[in-house]
């Protein structure tokens, strides 16, 4: 009985690694509103894998600006394309020789990001997401869909009822800084009584 259960155990496991074998993900992330931040989309392949194509799906108040290839997918001549819909974006790679990725984890793409004033958080869907192999045989990738890992807030960014008032400062990827004295040029955000809000680049006199 226990050898029986132990042979259930392995196969239940193995079928959990195969599953996870490859995926597409995101990195947790933070944005504030009213600005702008670019991170990697991240291919951990098993399997050999000659393209990739998902649909990301963004919050309310949060957009795409821009989506490039790496240098890693240039490598491998791939030429990426992107189109918007109601219902996301879908965004795919492919190459233009008869190349494959090689089972790596790497970062595929960046995307930047651009919170809007009234950003209030959300969440971050990667679904449909698939692959193929030099034959063309369709891989499944993250079982289909991933969620973006979220910081512990539950929130990408800081809902506007909870922004401090006064002035904020951020480094030019939108990284929020202590102050304008830590970074040669820094982004000041200011929060006015009435709730508007300015912004203005500052830049250190050397």
């Amino acid at each position: 009985m226990r050898r029986f259960l132990m042979i259930i155990l392995a196969a239940v496991f193995t079928l959990a690694a195969v599953a996870q074998r490859n995926r597409i993900y995101i990195e947790d992330f933070e944005i504030y509103p009213d600005s702008t931040i670019t991170v990697p989309v991240m291919l951990a392949n098993m399997d050999s894998t000659r393209g990739i194509q998902f649909n990301i799906t963004l919050p309310s108040g949060l957009k795409i600006l821009e989506c490039n290839l790496t240098p890693y997918a240039d490598e491998y001549d791939m030429f990426l394309f992107q189109n918007s819909t109601a219902s996301g974006t879908t965004i795919g790679m492919y190459p233009l020789s008869r190349v494959c990725f090689p089972p790596d984890t790497m970062a595929v793409l960046m995307i930047e990001f651009k919170a809007k004033s009234d950003f209030a958080g959300g969440e971050i869907i990667l679904w449909k997401c698939r692959g193929s192999t030099m034959e063309n045989t369709t891989i499944i990738i993250g079982n289909d869909t991933t969620m973006v890992t979220l910081p512990s807030s539950s929130l990408i960014g800081i809902p506007i009822d909870n922004r401090p008032d006064g002035d904020q400062y951020f480094n030019l990827l939108g990284q929020p800084i202590p102050s304008a004295d830590s970074v040669p040029v820094a982004v000041r955000v200011t929060t006015r009584p009435d709730g508007t809000i300015d912004s203005r680049k500052v830049a250190q006199m050397r």
